[in-house]
């Protein structure tokens, strides 16, 4: 009777939905600035995640034109996503609305005169 129990008891763990599972999408640099922070965010939540990629790694750059794989929390309910960027030099952060996870395993991140576009493939 007890092993019953417990093997229902692990049956019961393995069926629970997780609340949220780590992702990662490639962040293609295309912005001809170097990147200094990477950070994600539910579209229009502004409840901002460090890429966690770097929180493992610590402090990194990445360069114009390098891909970079980005590690988040997704929540399994949610497909589009802010991301935020820090540059290197001047400390502003530029977001980026809208990526579709989802969808899209890789964005061309990119300003075109200063306007954030992404193409997602």
């Amino acid at each position: 009777m007890r092993m019953k129990l417990l093997a229902g008891g692990m049956l019961l763990t393995l069926a629970a939905p997780a609340l949220a599972e780590n992702w990662d999408f490639v962040l293609v640099n295309k912005t001809g600035k170097t990147i200094k922070m990477v950070e994600v965010s539910v579209a229009g939540s502004g409840d901002w995640k460090k890429d966690k990629r770097e929180e493992d790694q610590g402090p990194g750059t990445i360069k114009p034109g390098d891909d970079y794989t980005v590690h988040f929390e997704k929540d399994p309910k949610v497909c589009k996503y802010d991301v935020r960027m820090t540059f290197e030099g001047d400390e502003t952060p530029i977001i980026w609305t809208g990526f579709d996870t989802c969808k899209f395993a890789f964005g061309d991140f990119a300003l075109n005169g200063g306007t954030p576009s992404v193409k997602g493939t």
